[in-house]
């Protein structure tokens, strides 16, 4: 054990400033084009559907659409290919290590290049089979810390994770598949340095797993726990190094601003690096296993040798060759980089606007949700809305609930739509939450608006299940009955709930509720505000709506950091199950105190 992992330290070692530097350049430049294509191929996809936007509401539609397909699986294969060329290129780094040889940036470069090339043509169409296979263990830390800078990929691992039911169910999964790739990843060096097709790759790498398992496995995790521990630590230190820079740089309210824009920025870079760490050093822990335990059958020609036929290569020579291939490649990410920088740096001089605070599910903090307590509640705390969920009973009834089902927040196993107001204002809405609100009833919305009149202003979101299609008439109806036009929005993930709710009355103002922001909203019509999942939200989005009159609610926001994001993109509205925290942050109450400990708990959202 303690003999593989000091030779793979010697192995990295050998080559370490070409690995570094190889990684560093690849990494980001693979990253920046892979990101700006995803965003093209949506916007594109969306434009031949005719989708203004892409929503919760027609994500399935999008997906389903041929076009769609098409571009994500051709950036599907894009990423890996670039993934391929990264890893080929890793491999051989780590043989030239292993027999004494040095090699520069640009001959990885080229070298993973030649051998993907090599693997594509022998092995054809079962190379993808191999690479999907084995990405997913070697590319695990990559994709748990930048999974969320891909819109379209988050929200579809939140739709997987709803529907898998029971949960574990999805981790047994998730773990089955991880195993699989842990055997896979035995067969890359065969495949990639031997050029074997990729089912004999495949045995060959079971095989020596076989064989030497009693030292692969708790080398493996030994190796990372250390790689865990690395990244922690130099996370750490990092953003100890960038607070302590905003700290002599910046006063007053930009300080936390600055803090909460450079940690975003570090979160993208630590999913890079802790993805090429795990690579890097699981790569050659394989690797030192396979040169160690398996008589290789091809000997390794050197760059220098393969190269020196080409003309300009004799005629600029290798050293040079390899530093100017390594300056283009660094230059071009940098001056991409800075770009990036430049249109989000305005966010750290922003003014704190005063936002309006909107009390989630009308103020479920202290209260259960959706009922006059917690009404009350956000009414004492100083809220400006709250927002409610309305739904339609078996016969007709408007009562205020979330769920379809009853079972979460009253105990029931049964959908609304299956059962009376009669029966419903039996049950307790107070049961789930605390023994102190115990026979808490589900009110209907006219008690609700007739409770706030005077005192509070609400949101009504009305719920689309699919069998209440005559619901906006109702709720429109009973607004207009209680005078309340003028003290009330309506929300809707359904779009067409809200042009329904303007034919009926135009002066109601209505609000589009978004899980994405992909496409244009300016033929968003029927909407006067945007209310959007805040993860979403930044601050060219809301200049974009701003700039066709209309505002922005974030959603749901319950974290300091979170909240100063989105006061400093500038956002109209937000909604909270913590109207108090937001009051504070707002008021800058809790950057009274921005010393160098709270500063470090913005950056760890602590």
């Amino acid at each position: 054990m303690k003999f593989v992992l000091n030779n793979m330290k010697n192995i990295i070692k050998k080559n370490l400033r070409s690995l570094i530097l190889f990684e560093l350049g690849y990494r980001v430049a693979t990253f920046l084009i892979v990101t700006n294509l995803t965003s093209a191929a949506v916007g594109y996809s969306l434009k031949l559907r005719k989708f203004s936007y892409l929503t919760a509401e027609n994500f399935i539609k999008f997906l389903a659409s041929p076009v769609s397909v098409f571009l994500l699986l051709s950036i599907l294969i894009l990423i890996l290919l670039f993934f391929l060329v990264e890893i080929s290129a890793i491999l051989s780094c780590l043989r030239h290590s292993y027999h004494g040889r040095k090699i520069y940036t640009s001959d990885m470069l080229i070298e993973g290049v030649r051998r993907t090339g090599h693997f594509l043509k022998h092995c054809r169409g079962s190379w993808l089979i191999c690479i999907i296979l084995a990405a997913p263990f070697l590319s695990l830390y990559f994709l748990i810390r930048e999974i969320s800078y891909f819109g379209v990929l988050e929200y579809a691992a939140v739709l997987i994770y709803k529907w898998i039911r029971p949960h574990w169910v999805l981790y047994v999964m998730i773990g089955i598949l991880l195993l699989i790739s842990f055997l896979f990843v035995f067969s890359l060096p065969y495949c990639l340095l031997e050029e074997r097709k990729s089912m004999k790759g495949l045995k060959a790498g079971l095989f020596l797993l076989k064989k030497q398992w009693k030292r692969i496995i708790p080398g493996f995790v030994i190796l990372h726990l250390w790689m865990l521990i690395f990244i922690a630590l130099v996370y750490l230190i990092v953003t100890a190094g960038m607070v302590l820079y905003v700290m002599s740089s910046r006063s007053g309210s930009a300080v936390v601003s600055s803090v909460l824009l450079y940690s975003s920025w570090m979160d993208m870079g630590l999913g890079i690096f802790a993805g090429a760490i795990q690579l890097v050093a699981s790569l050659a822990f394989v690797y030192t296993i396979y040169a160690h335990y398996h008589v290789q059958i091809r000997t390794e020609v050197g760059i220098g040798a393969m190269m020196k036929n080409r003309v300009w290569f004799r005629k600029i020579g290798r050293r040079r060759a390899a530093a100017f291939l390594t300056f283009v490649l660094i230059t071009v990410e940098l001056i991409s980089l800075v770009g990036m920088a430049s249109q989000h740096s305005s966010a750290v001089n922003s003014l704190l606007a005063t936002v309006g605070i909107t009390a989630h599910r009308g103020g479920a903090l202290m209260a259960p949700e959706n009922t006059v307590s917690a009404l009350a509640y956000t009414i004492d705390c100083g809220a400006d809305y709250a927002e409610i969920d309305v739904q339609e009973t078996a016969d007709g009834e408007l009562i205020l609930l979330h769920d379809n089902s009853l079972k979460r927040t009253a105990g029931v196993k049964k959908n609304v739509w299956e059962m009376t107001y009669a029966e419903i204002e039996q049950l307790d809405a107070g049961v789930s939450f605390h023994k102190k609100f115990r026979g808490e009833k589900i009110p209907t919305l006219d008690e609700v608006l007739k409770y706030c009149k005077g005192k509070l202003d609400l949101n009504i979101e009305i719920k689309y299940n699919g069998k209440n299609k005559g619901i906006v008439k109702k709720v429109v109806r009973t607004i207009e009955e209680n005078n309340f036009e003028d003290h009330c929005v309506i929300t809707s993930m359904n779009y067409s709930f809200l042009t329904q709710v303007k034919k009926i009355n135009p002066d109601l103002r209505t609000g589009y509720i978004m899980t994405m922001t992909y496409g244009s909203i300016a033929g968003v019509s029927s909407a006067d505000f945007f209310s959007v999942k805040y993860t979403y939200i930044d601050r060219e989005f809301v200049q974009e709506a701003h700039a066709l009159g209309k505002e922005v609610h974030a959603w749901t926001v319950n974290y300091r950091g979170d909240i100063k994001k989105m006061l400093d993109a500038g956002v109209d509205n937000i909604i909270t199950d913590n109207p108090v925290l937001v009051r504070k942050v707002e008021n800058q109450e809790s950057d009274a105190q921005t010393g160098f400990l709270e500063l470090m708990k913005y950056a760890f959202k602590i």
